[in-house]
């Protein structure tokens, strides 16, 4: 029976000396999978940076091809003078290739803002903000849009402020942007909001994180005259008029500023990490080669959308 103990210890030693490298081996040679999913996310940003960058140099192109047209009208009506062939003669061939490759004319008029919005022709100050307070961060990973309208009981701004800030961390402070939108044409109300806001909140202005817009009265077309639609009465015809431009106006603003945009209501409470799993969301679907435009991150109406910055 000793003999027999003896060797079924043996037999578990052998075993265990067997299976030990075997289990080391395994777990050592295992695939990293959060390695790879970070570098996965990081392609799919790097990918929708790009794809923003593409985006802006196209407008740029647009204001180029603008200008070209604009010049050569100026320039027109001399051409038979010998100032313009000096002039011409004087620029490099680069130049002169740039602009003959762009004083192309066409027969297509293409739909602008004015086209829809034709009371802007009327301002030249109707697409920029009455009042601004910004350091002009620009190339963030999110901008977060917070709208907000005089309240007559009480405001939830500056806490929502707080919150959505406390719950960043220092790296999301510094690739993010949050632009409150003061929808209101008093400016002595907007004033006193942005006062309020640089007393609370000094060192996220002059970080750039913290940005403080509101809309020129402009922008908007005569509320008086506007055309009933949806059997709705006239009273909340001119308040979604209103909000539907609040909104274009500060999406308009921040779509340049960075790669994706988060519409909010100014009265919310985030967790903790809320830029990282929204952020995660939005670059597996771009990962996943899923086309989006619109996230919903709350069942609620607009407490919280994401978009693309396209």
């Amino acid at each position: 029976s000793v003999g027999r103990m003896l060797r079924r210890r043996l037999g578990v030693v052998f075993t265990a000396a067997l299976l030990t490298p075997a289990f080391v081996l395994f777990f050592l040679s295992s695939p990293d999978l959060s390695g790879e999913q970070a570098l996965v996310q990081r392609m799919a940003e790097l990918r929708e940076r790009l794809h923003h960058a593409e985006m802006l140099n196209q407008e740029r192109l647009q204001d180029v091809i603008l200008l070209s047209k604009k010049f050569n009208l100026i320039v027109r009506p001399d051409s038979e003078s010998g100032n313009l062939t000096e002039f011409r003669a004087s620029l490099s061939q680069e130049t002169r290739d740039l602009l003959a490759n762009l004083s192309h004319t066409s027969d297509m008029h293409l739909p602008s803002i004015y086209s829809y919005l034709p009371h802007l022709l009327h301002s030249h100050a109707a697409t920029t903000p009455a009042f601004k307070l910004s350091k002009e961060r620009h190339s963030a990973t999110m901008v977060l849009g917070v709208p907000t309208v005089k309240r007559q009981v009480q405001s939830y701004l500056m806490t929502t402020l707080r919150n959505l800030i406390d719950s960043m961390s220092i790296e999301e402070m510094d690739e993010c942007i949050i632009v409150v939108f003061v929808a209101e044409w008093d400016l002595d109300y907007v004033r006193q909001v942005a006062s309020q806001i640089e007393r609370k909140f000094p060192e996220h202005l002059d970080s750039g994180l913290l940005e403080v817009i509101s809309p020129p009265q402009s922008f908007y077309p005569d509320m008086d005259k506007l055309r009933q639609t949806l059997g709705d009465p006239m009273e909340r015809v001119r308040w979604r008029t209103k909000q539907n431009l609040d909104f274009a106006f500060l999406m308009m603003y921040a779509q340049p500023k960075g790669t994706f945009y988060v519409q909010l209501e100014d009265d919310i409470q985030t967790k903790k990490g809320y830029i990282a799993t929204m952020k995660k969301f939005a670059l597996q679907k771009t990962s996943e080669k899923k086309n989006w435009f619109v996230l919903d991150f709350c069942q609620l109406g607009f407490i919280v959308e994401g978009k693309c910055c396209l």
